[in-house]
């Protein structure tokens, strides 16, 4: 059910989101240097988020450093790390504005399935809103726990599946990928998780339509405390 592939691709000139140009810093391959694109007044808010948690959750995993200057009439993004780091950065900071309308997320399906960073899970439609979670809550909590980025391809329906995206280093992709396909068997059957850990004894998240994953390490925390406890 999920897939990752890797294919070189080249690197030439690249405009963002209405073909607007990005002014770009050139470097050798894994050399540090710099990009900018321009955003408007309602971008540079969104892409700031709640005391700048936005910018960091995608700096965060992509590697990049992100310095946003907020001007009178707009404002500007510079995107700071390999060549490697921007191009992912880039791709997230364009599908996050695009989330501003209502979540819908509009992407080439064969462009990013093609990239190397990339995997994606098929997610039932029934099992849809379960993954996301109340406020995208449940999504944000594996993109936390695995240091990804994760979206779903909301314009494309496959056998009544959705795609669900992760870019991200390897072993983040795989551990997130483990979770969700562990989230939708619950879902789907009741019981999938539960099986998945009773045979394979990994530590897998269980999932009820309220318990969240902060909700299952806090309780597990509670147990170790009181095992310690002296009777």
């Amino acid at each position: 059910r999920s897939r990752s592939r890797s294919r070189s691709r080249g690197r030439g000139r690249s405009t963002s989101r209405g073909g607007r140009d990005r002014s770009r810093s050139p470097a050798p391959r894994g050399e540090v240097s710099s990009e900018v694109m321009p955003l408007d007044e309602v971008e540079v808010a969104y892409l700031l988020g709640r005391n700048g948690s936005t910018k960091q959750r995608i700096a965060n995993f992509t590697g990049a450093r992100l310095e946003i200057d907020s001007q009178k009439n707009g404002g500007r993004i510079e995107v700071i790390g390999t060549p490697e780091e921007r191009d992912l950065a880039r791709l997230c900071v364009d599908i996050t504005l695009q989330q501003r309308n209502n979540g819908k997320v509009n992407v080439d399906p064969e462009k990013i399935e093609s990239r190397k960073d990339a995997s994606w899970v098929e997610v039932p439609k029934d099992a849809v809103g379960f993954i996301l979670g109340a406020k995208g809550n449940t999504l944000r909590s594996f993109e936390q726990r695995h240091r990804v980025f994760m979206f779903f391809d909301t314009e494309h329906m496959r056998d009544g599946k959705r795609r669900l995206y992760i870019l991200g280093d390897s072993k983040g992709r795989k551990g997130a990928v483990r979770d969700c396909e562990s989230a939708v068997d619950y879902k789907m059957s009741g019981n999938g998780s539960l099986r998945s850990r009773r045979d394979t004894g990994d530590e897998r998240p269980r999932y009820t339509e309220d318990y969240t994953l902060r909700d299952r390490s806090r309780d597990r925390e509670r147990r170790r405390s009181r095992s310690r406890s002296p009777p």
